[in-house]
């Protein structure tokens, strides 16, 4: 009797354990965890999709719905891209338990797909948006097509990638991770992060003001500790700032909003400590004496804090621009040496305006006209906009604009820190010994700088049908070259949406 009684305790903890195993779907894999991103050797990274297919490609939202503007709604897999163009598809380092023969398929071809990758200082990758993907998933029998659905329809998560060595963290809301910009839209180029995500000495700052379930507001700090990121939430969701503007002194100068109250405060975080403290102006500067509407803010130009004071004076708006000095033992800032003054006032005031500028000089644009602060030259020059220059300060990607010259034969590099176009001369070789593959009816013009692909970018069809992409880079060491890339894999085309170039 008590060994049948042992026997049908036996069966039942057995069918327990079944039932728990696959509970859900029949899933018999838990606890996926993507580890690393293989990365050795590899120098650009893209995200491509099979060109075979439209609705993955890039395309641009119909009339009315977001003015003409590319939407990226799909999400693909990462690649390496070699020297010569071809795209090979990136693996990964994938730790699971469950069942051994499910399990087995899952490290050798679960992968991520995903909307961007952004890169954070000179250290980090975010990957934006991610799901899980099995490719052939819908080939697959039963059980595996189930348990393997299972896993692909409950995922979503960011990550990021510490670039030396390719090591995945999953980046969580409540950890720190934005939802939305500044403007409250969605990262869409990588100029969005400025005064969002910011890099200081290899640690992230993050400013997450968004309300929501799925993150916890606050300013946040990420630190590199080997095998995981030590996460310190500065400050929580009483306090939050439109932007942070950092300083590699170990302060941030915020733009603070107080639960409940109408406009904002400047403020400095000394990041050890934790303490804030506003700015202590000058004493005796005739520069802001009997002004009107004084108000001060904060730039950041490569990791220097500046302070700016704005005004009303002689029936224009001014701007004062001070180099800020620190007590951090009494943890006490002030406005220091004013370096320049302009009679045409940056607008800082507009609620996610960006404040961080990583180059040499801060620029801003009003009424056709181009206005310069130069900290190294302690002045604030103006100009017309010089030839080539958008007037629309939407068209500009951390203060640098790139255009297409009339027939395709060179583009124009417009910085807002000099003071004319750099022309660059487009070199098609590279293309023509491919062109005799296309079909001419199939080759479109350029679209508008692509500032995922840091490239001009169109499509045409070989005459066999499949889709390549050609792109115009205008950094790095293809610098205005004309180059077709296409897969790995000579039986698919592929739509490059996003190019990441790791040196």
């Amino acid at each position: 009797m008590k060994r049948n009684l042992l026997f049908a305790l036996a069966v039942i903890v057995a069918a327990i354990g079944m039932t728990s195993c696959e509970g859900g779907g029949g899933s018999k894999v838990h606890n996926i965890e993507f580890k690393r991103m293989n990365l050795d050797g590899v120098k650009a990274l893209a995200l491509a999709s099979d060109g075979s297919d439209e609705q993955k490609a890039p395309r641009r939202k119909p009339a009315g719905e977001g003015d003409g503007e590319i939407t990226y709604e799909t999400h693909q897999p990462v690649y390496s891209v070699s020297e010569d163009g071809t795209l090979v598809e990136i693996t990964y380092t994938i730790e699971a338990r469950g069942n051994g023969e499910v399990v087995d398929m899952v490290k050798a071809k679960m992968r991520l797909v995903m909307e961007n990758i952004f890169t954070i200082g000179d250290d980090w990758l975010w990957l934006y948006n991610c799901y899980y993907d099995f490719p052939g998933l819908a080939e697959l029998k039963e059980p595996y097509y189930s348990m393997i659905k299972e896993i692909v329809d409950n995922f979503y998560g960011n990550f990021l990638v510490r670039k030396k060595d390719g090591a995945l963290f999953y980046w969580d809301g409540r950890d720190g991770r934005p939802l939305y910009t500044n403007q409250g839209v969605p990262f869409y180029q990588q100029s969005d992060l400025n005064s969002v995500v910011e890099c200081i000495k290899g640690e992230i700052y993050s400013n997450c003001w968004q309300q929501s379930h799925l993150a916890a507001p606050g300013l946040y700090r990420l630190k590199d500790q080997g095998d995981q990121l030590a996460v310190t939430r500065m400050h929580n969701e009483t306090l939050f700032s439109t932007s942070i503007t950092p300083d590699d002194r170990g302060i941030i100068g915020l733009d603070i909003f107080y639960e409940g109250t109408n406009g904002s405060s400047p403020g400095i975080l000394f990041v050890n400590s934790l303490g804030i403290t506003g700015i202590e102006p000058p004493t005796n500067d005739p520069t802001i004496q009997g002004v009107s509407e004084l108000k001060w803010s904060f730039i950041s130009i490569k990791n220097t804090l500046y302070a700016v004071a704005t005004f009303y004076k002689n029936n224009l708006y001014q701007a004062g621009f001070y180099t800020v000095r620190i007590d951090e033992a009494q943890e006490r800032a002030f406005a220091d040496e004013l370096i320049a003054v302009s009679e045409n006032a940056p607008d800082l005031s507009t609620f996610g305006v960006c404040r961080v500028s990583h180059k040499e000089t801060f620029s801003w644009l009003d009424d056709g006209y181009k206005y310069t602060f130069d900290p190294q030259a302690k002045k604030v020059t103006s100009a017309p906009l010089p030839q080539h220059y958008p007037s629309d300060y939407a068209e500009y990607y951390n203060d640098v604009a790139y255009v297409m010259g009339s027939g395709e034969r060179a583009f124009y590099i417009c910085d807002m820190a000099k003071d004319r176009a750099e022309e660059v001369t487009i070199d098609w070789s590279e293309f023509d010994a491919f062109k005799s593959k296309l079909a001419p009816s199939t080759i479109k013009a350029f679209e508008p700088y692509n500032p995922r692909t840091q490239s001009f970018v169109k499509t045409a069809l070989t005459l066999d049908g499949q889709k390549v992409t050609i792109m115009v880079d205008v950094a790095g060491d293809n610098k205005g070259k004309a180059r077709v890339y296409k897969a790995g894999d000579t039986t698919a085309g592929q739509v490059i949406s996003v190019m990441i170039r790791l040196n």
